[in-house]
């Protein structure tokens, strides 16, 4: 089992790497094209463009591939709905960027809604062809596909760039991802098992998928405001430079999370959901997958507090140095998201949506709780610190629930892990620590030369003490095989 959850894990990340290497670069243009404040304007209303993509979804993604049989009239009847839901929403979003305009003072968001509405159609009409792509576990060509979407989205957006379009140029972007991506993912979906997608009349299959999909969606409606509230306050009461500066730092932290988690998780409900019937086997395959997330996302964690000037500056520039505070204290999260992230996987490879929605509404009330603690201190960093103690909580009660009432088993095996994982990477990360505050002599590099020295440095500090990790881990008394 292990062998065909590391070979879709592999699949994932190793897809996964190029891509995000590719939107890094991006994101380093982009910084340079536009301004703080533009990403903020275009920040805050992409918190409204994930809500509305989520209410396309209604989590119809985890609910096809949870079923071990979906006949063609079925796919194309749910393929049909999300079209529907898709004009539908498009035009409900038109709409309401008036409203927009008035909630943020004067912002005037209807050209941009035009290019987002397009966004958000596509993005809908995607869901079926996507998820018979990742029901088959096509990460790698998923990985060139994003890679030639982003690629091409730069060049549309560097050309009305240069053409003067300004805000709209970076607009664009959502738009051009959002449609190309369809088209290619649409034609690959005929090499699928579930098959290419094509319009069908027979609508009613909705219903077939709605008991899992409704728990899911229950799940996403409310991790949303959790996730995404802090944009939105932030905009309204701090204004839009500050937006943009804060989502980038966010954006920053959660890039090794793309790398690591976000790009294992995919992997996980379409491979161990097939075993579900053997629960011991479930929870070992969890409990040693996220023990390794733990290991792989301590070092960067400790990496990017370290310097995180050096990496503001390389990638984004000094007019974004404002970052820096802020991305100090979402490092310190990356271990407690790389772990957490995996959870709402094995709720679904458990056929447990119900209780993946209550820990997500306990998570939704926890977060909105610190956002809201955050934005009346009245500083960004406040919302920062005050989501790090929310997320610390929510690893808790998260993992309580999925021991407790989804496995129904004891969570002492998954926290010796932890504490493992902790204790063997302890060592490497202290010795880099004293290499370069302590033992390396200080010079007056570029931010790239000394962010390339202690990248390397930090990879070495692990390679010497990886025969003294294998040591550990042969000589624990728990089995990780």
């Amino acid at each position: 089992m292990s062998r065909k959850l590391n070979k879709a894990i592999i699949k994932s990340v190793s897809g996964r790497i190029l891509t995000y290497i590719i939107q890094l670069a991006s994101l380093a243009i982009y910084a340079r094209l536009f301004s703080p404040e533009e990403f903020g304007v275009i920040a805050s209303i992409q918190v409204f463009v994930i809500f509305f993509q989520m209410l396309a979804d209604i989590g119809i993604g985890p609910a096809i591939i949870n079923e071990d049989k979906f006949e063609s009239n079925k796919r194309n009847g749910v393929f049909t709905v999300t079209a529907i839901f898709g004009i539908i929403l498009a035009v409900l979003f038109f709409f309401f960027s008036y409203a927009l305009n008035s909630f943020y003072n004067g912002y005037e968001y209807q050209q941009i809604a035009t290019f987002v509405c397009a966004a958000i159609f596509f993005y809908s009409l995607n869901i079926v062809p996507m998820t018979a792509m990742n029901k088959d576990t096509k990460f790698i060509h998923l990985a060139f596909v994003d890679v030639f979407v982003e690629c091409f989205s730069l060049f549309v957006v560097y050309i009305l760039y240069i053409m003067s379009f300004g805000l709209l140029a970076l607009a664009a972007r959502y738009s051009t991802q959002a449609v190309v991506k369809f088209l290619i993912i649409w034609f690959l979906s005929r090499k699928t098992e579930l098959g290419r997608p094509s319009f069908g009349s027979e609508l009613y299959h909705i219903k077939s998928i709605l008991k899992f999909s409704l728990y899911q969606f229950g799940f996403n409606f409310i991790n949303y405001f959790s996730r995404n509230l802090d944009n939105i306050l932030i905009a309204k009461y701090f204004g839009m430079t500050s937006l943009g500066i804060y989502e980038k730092s966010y954006q920053l932290m959660r890039y090794p999370l793309m790398i690591t988690t976000f790009a294992m998780t995919p992997a996980i409900q379409p491979i161990l959901t097939k075993f579900r019937n053997e629960k011991a086997m479930i929870i070992r395959e969890h409990n040693r997958l996220t023990s390794i997330l733990l290991s792989m996302s301590l070092p960067i964690a400790v990496f990017i507090y370290l310097n995180s000037s050096n990496i503001v500056l390389t990638l984004l520039g000094e007019q974004w140095l404002a970052i820096d505070p802020l991305l100090k204290i979402f490092s310190v999260m990356i271990p407690i998201q790389a772990v957490l992230s995996t959870s709402g996987s094995f709720f679904q490879v458990m056929n447990q949506p119900r209780l993946l929605f209550i820990s997500g509404l306990i998570s939704a009330v926890v977060n909105v709780t610190a956002i809201v603690t955050g934005i009346i201190i009245g500083e960004i960093k406040y919302v920062a610190y005050a989501l790090v103690i929310g997320f610390s909580i929510n690893y808790v009660q998260a993992y309580f629930i999925l021991f407790k009432y989804c496995f129904v088993s004891s969570s002492k095996e998954f926290y010796l892990r932890q504490l493992m994982s902790v204790r063997v990477m302890l060592p490497p990360i202290v010795l880099y620590y004293l290499i370069i505050h302590i033992f390396l002599p200080s010079y007056n590099h570029s931010p790239f030369v000394s962010l390339s020295i202690n990248a390397v440095i930090g990879l070495v500090s692990i390679i010497v003490f990886f025969v003294h990790i294998k040591e550990k881990l042969s000589d624990s008394n728990i089995n990780y095989k």
